[in-house]
């Protein structure tokens, strides 16, 4: 009687059915991603398919504590992916950090990690021990006796003790605790595993030159690193260099190719696919795409976009939210690049992006993306410099809450949008283009209205004593000075604010009865344009053109704050909109 053997799977359908078991994981939160790989029959090798940068954020979305079964299961490249994020502060290895890595990898698996210290990162060790013991070698006729306190030993020649340092803190000594204890079992370890090799080592990490060996790792360092997009700061910065949607066509084009069946399937990082949702034209213009490997070299396209982007911004990512935060900024100028590429297909928008994003790198599509926002940075800049607000020397604050938000997020480095509803920070980067036109159509109203008091020969002395200037109140109030037939400044003052009662005489005049409610009629609103236009040498017409709608929110203010208050119970502490005398 014969058996039945069951099929078995070739190469690439274990490939296709690891790649969906990571995708099914990174979906699950991080807890039971951990409970399904160590029950699944194979835990290793679902390990080992992670990309480094999957594991790492799901490492760190469990804790390190509690990821140590996954980190005993990963690969000495996935190690070395792992000592290459956590251990490096910009061009110096952090020792501390260096420690904490150690101590875990110890206890994942100590017997690997010793191995893997001889194999692969001697000379790695050889620094850490260069800056964390001392080596005494005792002679044939010396006294272990006539060592320094502190020295302790395995074969009575070798001599070993732990670089002291002052702890400032309960905490500081308690790290210093825990590097001794680690580094007294890692020694153990490494002289029981090659007694001689232990011996060479030591000898070798007292004689070596710390600068040059921590010049080389770091470069080695940034050579794996930058494979996966973590440039240098000074080449991933190069990501926020404009391009101009014309600008394209001169870079040439990319090539997706299928691979073909001899080629090395390398896993392809999903992370930061995952966070990609909403229904930008970007996320569309992905939906669009139906070749498996198309969507495959895109999403390895973004993960190195993505990591070049937190490479540029200096930033330290180690949980899906912060992740999250990159892939939604990438995604956003992502899109808003395909909208300007494509803002004269509007009824095949979406196809185009499509083929966009086949044809163009993600890279250039970003970089065209940012530089609509770094365009309105220099506009407010360049205006800035020779604006009326400058030659007066005016506070920021004179802009008001929203347009002082605005401003503020233009004059910085990288340009942001200002969302008041945005939670801790009120400052977020572009998602879409209708932000980037929202925040151009405010900085086009602000700097027409600086030009309006420019034109207006408005002057304000530093000396004028106003509580708290604004745009509102200051064009308010000359409006009120002009209908009182009052010169714009007082000369004995030398302030524009006006006495409570004359603006008594203005304020009952301001309003229109409608239907049993006070409201500030055509009239007023076509009198406050006249007054404007004749004071700034414009036509009404023009005018209106560039401000009416500043103007109509200005009035809607004033409804709204003071339509409720009688003349009779104005008090000049609680009017804002109006600079009036106590």
């Amino acid at each position: 009687m014969t058996q039945t053997k069951s099929p078995t799977l070739s190469h690439s359908d274990r490939i296709r059915q690891l790649a969906e078991t990571r995708q099914h994981l990174l979906s699950m939160p991080a807890e039971q991603a951990m409970a399904a790989i160590l029950e699944h029959p194979q835990p290793a090798a679902v390990v080992h398919s992670f990309p480094e940068e999957d594991l790492h954020f799901l490492i760190h979305d469990l804790g390190l504590d509690n990821a140590l079964p996954l980190v005993g299961l990963a690969s000495n490249r996935q190690w070395e992916f792992m000592l290459d994020m956590e251990v490096w502060k910009k061009d110096q290895l952090n020792y501390p950090l260096a420690t904490t890595w150690l101590e875990l990898l110890l206890r994942a698996d100590p017997d690997r990690l010793v191995k893997w210290c001889f194999d692969e990162r001697l000379e790695f060790l050889e620094l850490y021990l260069f800056r964390n013991i001392e080596l005494r070698v005792r002679e044939s006729d010396q006294f272990s006796s006539d060592l320094e306190d502190g020295f302790f030993t395995d074969d009575d020649t070798f001599y070993i003790r732990f670089v002291d340092y002052p702890a400032a803190s309960p905490e500081s000594s308690a790290a210093k605790a825990r590097r001794n204890e680690m580094l007294r079992l890692l020694l153990r370890r490494i002289s029981g595993f090659d007694h001689p090799r232990y011996q060479g080592l030591l000898l070798e990490s007292v004689s070596l030159i710390p600068v040059e060996t921590e010049e080389e790792l770091f470069r080695l360092r940034n050579v794996r690193l930058a494979e996966k997009g973590f440039l240098p700061f000074h080449e991933a910065v190069g990501v926020y260099q404009p391009l101009r949607p014309g600008d394209l066509s001169a870079r040439g084009t990319k090539a997706l190719r299928p691979p073909s069946p001899g080629d090395p399937r390398f896993p392809v990082p999903q992370f930061a696919a995952t966070f990609l949702d909403g229904d930008n034209l970007f996320v569309r213009a992905l939906k669009g795409i139906r070749d498996v490997h198309v969507i495959q070299q895109l999403q390895g396209e973004l993960a190195s976009l993505c990591n070049q982007v937190i490479s540029a911004d200096q930033a330290v990512i180690r949980n899906r939210d912060q992740l999250k935060s990159v892939v939604s900024k990438v995604s956003g100028y992502l899109s808003i690049g395909l909208e300007r590429m494509t803002e004269s297909m509007a009824d095949k928008r979406e196809p185009e992006a499509s083929a966009i994003l086949q044809r163009h790198l993600l890279a250039d599509i970003f970089r065209n993306g940012f530089g609509s926002a770094l365009q309105l940075k220099w506009q407010a800049t360049r205006w800035r410099r020779d604006s009326w607000c400058q030659s007066q020397q005016v506070a920021l604050t004179f802009w008001d809450e929203r347009w002082l938000g605005l401003l503020g997020g233009l004059l910085i480095d990288r340009p942001q949008f200002y969302d008041p509803s945005t939670a801790g920070s009120m400052y977020r980067d572009f998602l879409t283009r209708e932000e980037i036109e929202a925040t151009g159509r405010g900085l086009d109203q602000m700097i027409a209205l600086d030009q309006l008091l420019k034109q207006m020969a408005v002057t304000i002395a530093a000396d004028s004593g106003i509580r708290r200037l604004t745009y509102k109140n200051l064009m308010l109030t000359l409006w009120v000075r002009a209908s009182l037939n009052a010169s714009p400044v007082d000369t004995v003052t030398s302030t524009i604010a006006v006495s409570l009662s004359a603006f008594k005489a203005f304020y009952k005049g301001l309003w229109t009865d409608q239907a049993g409610q006070r409201i500030i009629g055509d009239e007023k609103k076509a009198e406050f344009l006249h007054w404007a236009a004749v004071a700034s040498g414009q036509s009404p017409e023009d005018l209106s053109d560039r401000l009416s709608t500043v103007f109509e929110a200005l009035f809607d203010e004033i409804e709204r704050e003071l339509a409720p208050v009688e003349a009779g119970n104005l008090d000049p502490r609680h009017v804002d909109l109006f600079l009036l005398k106590h």
